[in-house]
């Protein structure tokens, strides 16, 4: 009798996870991962819309504090760009 092969597991979404701390980036990923998220991950502005481009994300987790291009920054080219239904932020959080 052959064995029914199981179903690939299918991912809940496609999170972009984009901070320049590493540690939330770390902490933010395993969480999400635990709980069936597809994650990818930016630590800068220019690198957060590259991959957005690239996988195009369902939901973005985006630290507006970031040196160079910050979260609002990104939030608005985001919006701007035609490949992307965007976005509406939500409450911020605060360490």
């Amino acid at each position: 009798m052959a064995m029914a092969a199981l179903p690939e597991s299918v991912p809940e979404a496609r999170v972009l996870v984009v901070d320049d701390e590493t540690n939330i980036v770390e902490l933010l990923s395993v969480s999400l991962k635990f709980q069936g998220f597809e994650v990818h991950t930016a630590s800068n502005g220019p690198a957060a819309l590259d991959k957005a481009r690239e996988i195009r994300p369902d939901a973005v987790i985006l630290d507006v504090m970031m040196p160079g291009m910050d979260g609002f920054g990104v939030l608005r080219r985001l919006r701007a760009d035609t490949q992307h239904t965007v976005v509406r932020p939500a409450l911020p959080v605060q360490p």
